[in-house]
């Protein structure tokens, strides 16, 4: 059922997201610490475009597979062109789903949005809702990135590159520790769980 429910907000989700209402995650601050039955995520975004991004800013949008809550959260700040951004947020602990990366490319009359739906395996940029309504993507061939969160637990998501449609994910944790410490002083990096979603 759970499965079932996954596909059928995958394909919604990847011919529109207009009215769609979600949950943005919350930044957390330089001295905050894991707040008491919540969670934290951070890890480290490689994003589509570079400079041809403008100064749109780019979002992921995972679910949580236990209560079917869409969150948000941001990968590119706005008014920033950096390959390269790392992300740290609270997050209720559960189950999650990757579902869409939301970005604007820079045009001429100002950007054009794109939600690219994200799986296993297939580079959705390349005529993905011809090859769904063709069948030669089928139910079994879209399987979502997932991961999961415990309750009061600081948690490296990895280096998520998603610089190509064919998206995947490493771990970089020493390197995006030794950097954000220096600013998030309260949380124990070092002591980190490492969740690669897969």
């Amino acid at each position: 059922m759970k499965k079932n429910l996954l596909f059928i907000i995958s394909l919604f989700f990847s011919v529109s997201v207009y009215s769609q209402s979600m949950k943005s995650l919350n930044n957390i601050s330089a001295n905050d610490t894991v707040p008491e039955g919540q969670a934290v995520i951070y890890g480290n975004f490689i994003q589509r475009l570079g400079f041809s991004s403008g100064g749109f800013s780019q979002d992921i949008r995972i679910i949580n597979l236990e209560s079917n809550e869409i969150s948000t959260f941001r990968v590119k700040p706005i008014f920033k062109t950096a390959k390269e951004n790392s992300f740290c947020y609270v997050i209720e602990p559960g189950e999650y789903a990757i579902l869409n990366y939301w970005w604007t490319e820079s045009k001429w009359y100002g950007g054009q949005m794109f939600t690219e739906p994200i799986y296993k395996n297939i580079d959705a940029t390349k005529d993905f809702e011809e090859k769904i309504k063709s069948g030669e993507l089928t139910e079994k061939d879209l399987i979502k990135y997932t991961f999961t969160i415990t309750e009061n637990s600081l948690n490296y998501l990895g280096t998520w590159h998603f610089n190509k449609g064919l998206v995947s994910f490493t771990d970089d944790k020493t390197k995006l520790d030794k950097k954000l410490s220096n600013t998030f002083k309260k949380l124990d990096f070092i002591n980190a769980t490492t969740i690669i979603p897969n």
